[in-house]
């Protein structure tokens, strides 16, 4: 960038970049603080302990999931290419993600910029629906929606796994995940290994409620907000 300042007017200075632009020298200051508490907020969030519960970017029982919108729609461009390339499937994917990606938009105090799932080991004989909400709350911030499971995917599309092995390739987990719908219903998303479903990881179903409803075989998502 040179350090050329121009006057354009009485009452505010423009710097002119390496590319030629002229841009007001208020908006580059702003752009410049945006930039550096963010990249302060990554270097504290790295540094903070994580307990027996670490990080990971690639989808495990367990631990916690990455998720970071900002490099999600930095990747925009090459997600939605990658699923019109994919078929009917993938371009109806794609939608999928835009509209959550729109909802997410129009909630930015529901959908932080980063965020972090969990799923749980099943280890119990069963857990009521409230008991599995009750767990996400005790272990982070609630139950996921299908907004954060769209996250999700487009997440694990940036890690490099295949929009074609998501759409239509029996997902590892050996468990479906339980969520809680946008409109309070109980979704079931991907997994199912153990019991030969061959979900694939992008399969939502979607149901009503139901607190006292035994559930013997999955196992519930939770969320957490970095901040």
């Amino acid at each position: 960038m040179l350090n050329v300042f121009v006057k354009k007017s009485a009452e505010e200075l423009h710097v002119q970049l390496s590319d030629g632009r002229m841009m007001p020298l208020e908006d580059l200051v702003r752009d410049y603080e945006r930039l550096l508490k963010e990249e302060t907020s990554k270097k504290e969030i790295a540094s903070e302990p994580k307990g027996d519960k670490p990080i990971t970017s690639k989808l495990k029982f367990g631990e916690w999931f990455r998720i970071d919108r900002d490099i999600i729609d930095k990747s925009k461009e090459e997600i939605r290419r990658k699923c019109e390339e994919s078929g009917r499937e993938g371009k109806a994917l794609w939608e999928r993600f835009e509209k959550s990606n729109k909802i997410a938009d129009e909630n930015p105090d529901q959908y932080p910029r980063l965020i972090e799932t969990y799923i749980f080991e099943h280890n119990w004989e069963y857990k009521t629906e409230q008991e599995m909400r009750d767990m996400c709350e005790d272990v982070g911030d609630g139950m996921c929606d299908e907004i954060i499971c769209d996250f999700e995917l487009q997440m694990r599309i940036c890690n490099g796994e295949s929009v074609v092995d998501l759409l239509q390739k029996a997902d590892k987990l050996p468990r479906v995940r339980v969520i809680k719908l946008r409109n309070g219903g109980t979704g079931y998303f991907g997994g199912g290994a153990d019991y030969n479903y061959n979900n694939p990881p992008t399969d939502l179903n979607r149901n009503n409620f139901n607190p006292n409803n035994k559930n013997y075989k999955n196992v519930p998502y939770a969320f957490r907000r970095v901040l």
